[in-house]
This record gives structure tokens, sequence and C-alpha cells, in this order.
């Protein structure tokens, strides 16, 4: 488990994604308001604050992850927070998760969630933290590339098409991924075993039934998305 040392520090982490989630479902729904009375600068505004709402988020939930009580033990939480970026924190994370719990399974089935996991990871957790880190320096509607030196038009693109449906996905789909690892990271044993898969199933059916979601479509429905509620320890 971590050292008894980061016990305070993992309580304000709880706090902060408390607060991040809560902050996150307020700015959804002014952009809910927004786009029934077509305020589009408005919406535009506050997507772009929803969009960087979520990657502090995201960074606050990994750090709550791992600092979890009867989880990784503090050599390996030094391990993960070694590494020199996001994608590597959180593949770092993942490969010790699936140590322990690797071991009451045999065959390509863990290496293939692995996988799996690791292209969640990718598209909804690193490749948002690049959108963020954009806006952030300055870049609310036009991206450069690396050095500054030129149009990335790729990321300008992934700006203008950002909305408050694709940043809901991420949301829900952060919090369904910290739940599994944080449960492999708590409890790897034989119990544990079909609760993993009925979580992964869970968050592959969500991924499967929202990737066709658009603003249009939330729009015929009430309320356009609604919260999920989230149980904090």
């Amino acid at each position: 488990m971590p050292h008894p040392n980061t016990l305070p520090f993992y309580e304000a982490y709880v706090t902060n994604v408390r607060d991040f989630l809560q902050a996150g479902i307020d700015i959804k729904r002014t952009i809910n308001r927004s786009l029934k009375t077509g305020k589009t600068a408005t919406v535009t505004i506050q997507t772009k604050l929803y969009a960087l709402t979520y990657s502090t988020y995201s960074e606050a939930s990994f750090m709550k992850m791992i600092l979890t009580p009867y989880g990784f033990d503090q050599i390996y939480v030094e391990q993960i927070l070694k590494q020199s970026s996001i994608q590597e924190k959180w593949l770092k994370c993942l490969e010790i998760a699936f140590i322990n719990f690797s071991k009451f399974s045999k065959g390509s089935e863990i290496p293939n969630r692995k996988l799996a996991l690791r292209r969640i990871i990718k598209s909804y957790i690193v490749d948002p933290s690049i959108i963020r880190n954009k806006i952030a320096h300055g870049q609310f509607t036009v991206a450069l590339n690396s050095a500054n030196t030129s149009i990335n038009p790729t990321l300008t693109t992934q700006l203008a098409d950002l909305n408050i449906v694709t940043i809901y996905r991420w949301f829900e789909i952060n919090k369904r991924l910290c739940g599994i690892i944080e449960d492999l990271i708590e409890s790897p044993d034989k119990a544990h075993y079909n609760q993993y898969y009925t979580k992964y199933q869970d968050l592959e059916k969500f991924i499967s039934d929202t990737k066709h979601w658009t603003v249009q479509t939330k729009m015929q429905t009430a309320g356009l998305v609604k919260p999920v509620k989230i149980k904090f320890s």
C-alpha cells in the first residue's frame, strides 16, 4: 500500500475529483441551455472550458487512483510518477495493476484486455490532454505545431469539432476506466475476477453504445446528456 504519509494527499484528490465532477455538471448545464437558446458564442466558450475541466479532472482522478489505500506499494507509486509523460504514467500504472491479477488467468485474454485498455487510454486520456495543452497555452481556436512555427491543421480541426457530447463521453469513459484499474489495484484476487469482467464489459458497451452520439441526436432527448452518480470512498 502507499506510504501512510500519502493518505492526506489521497483525501485531497478525493475532494478535488468530486469538485471537478460537479464543475463539469454545471458547465454541461450551461451548454445545454445555450444550445437550446441558440447562444453559439457561449456554447463555444463553455465547451472549451468543459474540455479544460475534463483534462484537469483526469489528472486528479489518476492521482487519486494510484494513491488509493490498500493499493499500490509506495515503490510502485514512485515508479509511476517517475514516468515523463501522461501516457507513460498511465501505461506504467496499467502494467503494474495487471501483475497480480494476471496470476488468475491464462492464455491470451489478459494481453488482449491490456491492449484494449491501452487503446482506450490513448483515445480518451492522452489525446484529450494534447487538446487541453493547446487551449491552456493560448491556442483557443487555431492550434500551432509543437515548435510554434506553423499552424497544426489536424489539431485546429479537433478544436473546432469539440462538443458537449464528445467531452461527456470522455468523462464517463474515464470514470469507468479508473474504476476498473482501482479494483485491479485493491483486490487482484479470484473473487474480483468476475467483477473485473463485469466492469470491463460495461466500459466496452458504453463506448459502443455512444460512439455514434452527436449533439443533434442528443438534442432530441430530454436534458441532452445526464450525469451519472459516482460514489466516492
